[in-house]
């Protein structure tokens, strides 16, 4: 009888486990220093294909949900 809510409390800390920072999981970033900016280097996402310019380091989340940016 005890085994039937052990089961639903681990099912429910592995999906929550599996769900946490999948933004993050889901881009690989690769360093690209021949088409930099100044002190800024070129980053290129090889999953979503997006692109970022920064100074410390590649980006920590997905920029794909971010779109293009409109005046």
């Amino acid at each position: 009888m005890l085994f039937l809510p052990f089961l639903i409390i681990v099912v429910v800390v592995v999906a929550i486990y599996a769900n946490r920072n999948k933004d993050r999981r889901l881009c690989r970033w690769r360093r690209n220093t021949q088409e930099s900016k100044g002190g800024l280097i070129r980053y290129n996402c090889i999953t979503c294909g997006q692109e970022a310019h920064r100074s410390n380091g590649a980006p920590r989340e997905c920029l794909a949900r971010l779109g293009t940016p409109k005046l």
